[in-house]
């Protein structure tokens, strides 16, 4: 239904272009023309009429002629303007009004550059930064300061080229509160003006931005990127200016590994646009790289429930939504380790955390009573009792419904622009990679599957080679000979999601058979890979990397190589080994020598991520009591005084809570806005937190700072094999996680801690104790042992 006939709809600011109502109006006129023209040919006056009415008709007609010839140009000229408010790819921005000491080419230069960063976003099958292309191109109005002969030529040739359809103009200036205001008005040509956009921030930067993506939003509901299919909905209504810029900005974030704050702005645009299941994939896609999985599972089976009971079918924009989010659930439930680790052998405080979650877990499982039943008494609440079993039961089940949501997906029919974005051979090895975590984890427990068999669905040919051997994992021939049929062509072809998942299918046969990839008790039938076997398996995987990295645009590279490296648990195994590390060498060129990465990387990128917010936070506060204190025998009134003291005590309480819950990104993010705050108002320079990227040095020169050993620092600089590697990195997260437990021990009553500081001996007092708190946090420059900083700390907190 229009728009315009759904009273919820408010409808969108610019006028709806008239292409055709004008194509036909210029042809019409030109008809008119052609017919004045021939008039002359088919009339003939008498030869006894009078001279005046032969004057009259020569007149009329030329006139006529003339009237149609201009209706006609008229008409071509708007009908190129419609098609250029169409297209969305014609925006003239006049030079920006600047009150203060800004120059007014800076700021609308700065402002094109934010408007050109306002980019469209497809789909993607791989969780990492999507594809981007703009839709908005920037036109300058050259030319029109020409003299002489010159500027005739111009506008002769301004003529040939498509008009620009949209017009921005803006004044910017500052408050003496220290804000900056920003008033824009969009001209839609010939004449349309939308309504005028007050924006107001504190940072200059920060409220260009926002102003770019508020005029973006105005063009897309009229033009025809509203067929993207984020947007469809949209179409013809007025998009938010808030919704589209906390999308713009959840994916720069995303783009910078600024995890915490993307995953934020995505949820502010869900609460904008609560039915847009486009964003809710790309929040599942985040979760999973956080190792969020069972938030992920949540997220994706809601964007699935979502649309079947809204009747999305395959010709809607939520088609490829539906696909993606089935496939992703799928491969997150194959993931059965993380999820039933998470469920039954998680910390005290993370298990209370996701008790709600858990709730609605199990009510999302009664779909499968007809088909894979939950065996009884595997999702109920841990209860401390016989845990280790029933976790890996859960595993086993979940793996055999990812089993059963695949085969579901490739007997199912899809039309080719879906078979585009996930072809059957990327649906056949998804299938295989499952089979093969199913047969893990039933190996695990010791009972082999007897050979495949499809769960109550369409069985998949293909994989009887694999049935022969029962033991865990499979030969690397039956395998190889596996994957080489599921790559034999069937239609359209996605090549680089095709090669990638032959990759991870030979990884997960490397991966150790516990939880969460790790090792676990040797079994009967789980056996240890020979050497052999284990160097093909690692020779196909890479190999079949390096055919996907040679099948796409190495800006797509990219794109995927933070899952790639660090992300995917799929590859945990296969980053450990040499030739992973010259694959990267190879086909990412990084600036040093590649290292070895363990099988936790990202567990060790969260934890040092971590550990540099509480150090900068502390600095933070170490900066503003340094800065604010008093000179020397004056006091501060009590009003201020009392205002400080408010401050401590919230930063305090920031801190124990990031401390004890520094797993959940809600609380990580909190913090960050606090610390961006107090940056603000102190002048502490302090750069946008990121997720490291992992080094061998950043390992071994903090977990050295973490211990009283100073010799363990050189330690990288030394060949380094696998197995210590992961050993260093384990110890690293255990000493991290023991630092916060006793941070969070001596914070329990933050509230708690003395009076309001008056005099300079306060502020310094107060100074010295985020000092120290920052020393105790500063890893990779630590100078003294982790007991002495810890000890400094102490006593300065309970001075």
């Amino acid at each position: 239904m229009p728009v315009r006939r759904r009273p919820e709809f408010e409808p969108a600011e610019l006028p709806k272009a008239r292409m055709i109502r004008w194509w036909v109006f210029s042809g019409v006129a030109a008809l008119l023309a052609v017919a004045f023209l021939l008039l002359p040919y088919w009339i003939t006056i008498p030869a006894e009429a009078p001279v005046g009415a032969s004057v009259t008709m020569t007149v009329a007609l030329f006139t006529g002629l003339v009237v149609s010839l201009l209706f006609t140009l008229y008409g071509i000229g708007r009908a190129r303007l419609e098609i250029a408010a169409y297209n969305a790819n014609e925006v003239d921005i006049e030079l920006f009004e600047v009150d203060g000491d800004s120059s007014p080419a800076e700021v609308t230069a700065l402002f094109k550059n934010k408007l050109n960063e306002s980019r469209m976003y497809t789909p993607a099958v791989v969780p990492g930064v999507s594809r981007s292309y703009d839709f908005i191109q920037i036109v300058e109005t050259a030319g029109e300061a020409a003299t002489g002969w010159w500027r005739v030529a111009s506008r002769l040739i301004k003529l040939a080229r498509p008009p620009h359809a949209i017009r921005i103009s803006g004044r910017l200036r500052a408050e003496p509160s220290g804000q900056h205001q920003l008033v824009l008005d969009v001209v839609r040509q010939p004449g349309f003006a939308a309504s005028p956009l007050l924006l107001a921030d504190d940072d200059e930067q920060r409220l260009l931005g926002r102003a770019a993506n508020a005029v973006a939003a105005l063009v897309i509901p009229r033009s025809k990127y509203c067929r993207n299919q984020q947007w469809a909905r949209w179409r013809g209504a007025k998009i938010p200016g808030a919704l589209f810029d906390a999308y713009e900005r959840a994916n720069q974030y995303k783009a910078e590994r600024r995890y915490d704050e993307a995953l934020a702005e995505y949820h502010r645009a869900i609460e904008l646009d609560p039915a847009n299941v486009h964003i809710r994939v790309e929040i599942g896609n985040l979760q999973e790289r956080l190792d969020l999985h069972l938030a992920a599972l949540v997220t994706y089976d809601d964007v699935v429930t979502l649309c079947e009971n809204r009747n999305y079918g395959p010709a809607t924009p939520e088609a490829a939504a539906l696909l993606l989010a089935r496939y992703r659930r799928a491969l997150v439930l194959g993931r059965g380790d993380w999820l039933a680790y998470d469920w039954w052998l998680s910390d005290g405080k993370t298990r209370i955390r996701q008790t709600r979650m858990r709730e609605s877990i199990r009510l999302r499982f009664d779909r499968y009573r007809d088909t894979v039943p939950v065996p009884s008494g595997l999702l109920d609440e841990p209860n401390g009792s016989a845990n280790e079993e029933k976790a890996a039961r859960l595993r086993a089940y979940f793996c055999e419904v990812a089993q059963y949501e695949l085969e579901r997906l490739i007997a199912e029919p899809r039309p080719r622009r879906l078979r585009e974005l996930l072809s059957d051979n990327c649906l056949r090895l998804g299938l295989l990679a499952v089979y093969l975590r199913r047969s893990m984890a039933n190996a695990e427990m010791g009972k082999p599957l007897r050979g495949y068999a499809a769960v109550k669905g369409t069985p998949v040919s293909g994989f009887e080679k694999l049935a022969e051997d029962r033991s865990w994992p499979p030969s690397a021939d039956a395998l190889t000979d596996t994957v080489t049929e599921q790559l034999a062509p069937r239609g359209p072809s996605s090549i680089w999601h095709e090669h990638y998942n032959a990759a991870c299918v030979y990884a997960v046969a490397l991966l150790p058979s516990g939880m969460r990839g790790e090792p676990s008790a040797t079994k009967e039938t789980v056996r240890v890979l020979d050497a052999a076997e284990k160097k093909t398996l690692i020779t196909k995987a890479i190999a079949q990397l390096d055919n996907a990295a040679a099948s796409r645009h190495s800006g797509y590279l990219a794109q995927r190589r933070p899952w790639v490296m660090s992300e995917d648990p799929d590859l945990s195994t296969l980053r450990g080994q040499p030739e992973f590390r010259a694959f990267e060498m190879i086909t990412y060129s990084p600036d040093r020598p590649t290292p070895l990465r363990p099988r936790r990387v990202h567990a060790w990128e969260l934890a040092t991520y971590t550990s540099t917010l509480v150090h900068h936070i502390a600095s933070c506060l170490a900066h503003a009591w340094r800065r604010h204190s008093p000179p020397p025998r004056a006091f501060v009134d009590e009003a201020a005084a009392e205002t400080w003291h408010r401050a401590e005590k919230d930063a305090w309480e920031t801190i124990s809570q990031l401390a004890s819950g520094n797993q959940e990104w809600q609380t990580r993010y909190q913090a960050i806005k606090a610390l961006q705050r107090w940056s603000h108002a102190s002048g502490y320079a302090c750069d946008d937190l990121r997720f490291p990227a992992y080094s061998e040095h950043e390992l071994f020169t903090r977990a050295a700072a973490l211990t009283d050993d100073p010799d363990l620092r050189t330690e990288w600089q030394l060949p380094q094999g696998e197995e210590t590697i992961n050993k260093e990195t384990e110890l690293y997260l255990g000493r991290c996680a023991e630092r916060l437990v006793t941070l969070s021990h001596l914070l329990r009553a933050p509230g708690d801690r003395g009076t309001a500081p008056r005099g300079r001996k306060e502020f310094q007092q107060l100074a010295e104790t985020w000092a120290a708190l920052a020393d105790w946090f500063a890893d990779g420059d630590a100078l003294s042992p982790v007991s002495t900083r810890q000890l400094r700390f102490e006593r300065a907190f309970r001075r």
